[in-house]
């Protein structure tokens, strides 16, 4: 039967096993919210946003740091100190990062997923229906914008790059 003090020896070497987790957690917060940061200061006051996927993400994963939660609470050998740590830093980097389908229209520019564009950063661009089309890396994809700013939206795009639109229309 182990004694006291080598469940406890266990209990901490298990405890600091996270310890290089919490540091990784840690590091990808800091880039995270300065990516973030850079992303607000590309777009500006944000117009529109469609954010759906990643409140399903948020949902799935946070039900899945609970569950960790209650199985590592039920477990007297576990050192809650590091699990506690390990799982609030990925909560909170679950909460603050956008999923690759986030689309975000602000008045200076645009963010897909991780990647923000400031207008005269765009490819090429064109308004059509409740969207903003644009090429990423090539690829057209869009961000919603609505009708009543779109007149607003194409003055900014033409002033700033107005060789960048696409004739092609829907």
């Amino acid at each position: 039967m182990p004694s006291e003090a080598t469940e406890l020896t266990s209990a901490h070497l298990a405890g600091s096993a996270l310890l290089p987790v919490i540091i990784l957690l840690c590091v990808a917060l800091t880039v995270t919210q300065i990516l973030s940061a850079i992303a607000r200061v590309k777009l500006g006051a944000v117009i529109a946003t469609d954010r759906r996927s990643e409140t399903r993400r948020r949902i799935v994963l946070a039900m899945l740091i609970a569950g960790v939660l209650a199985w590592t609470m039920l477990d007297r050998g576990v050192w809650l100190v590091p699990v506690l740590l390990a799982l609030g830093s990925a909560m909170l980097l679950i909460l603050t990062t956008p999923s690759a389908a986030t689309a975000i229209l602000g008045v200076g520019g645009i963010q897909r997923g991780w990647h923000a564009r400031r207008f005269e950063s765009l490819e090429e661009w064109r308004l059509t229906g409740d969207h903003l089309r644009f090429r990423l890396f090539g690829e057209w994809t869009s961000v919603p914008c609505p009708q009543e700013r779109q007149a607003q939206i194409r003055a900014r795009l033409v002033e700033l790059v107005p060789e960048r639109e696409s004739p092609f229309q829907d």
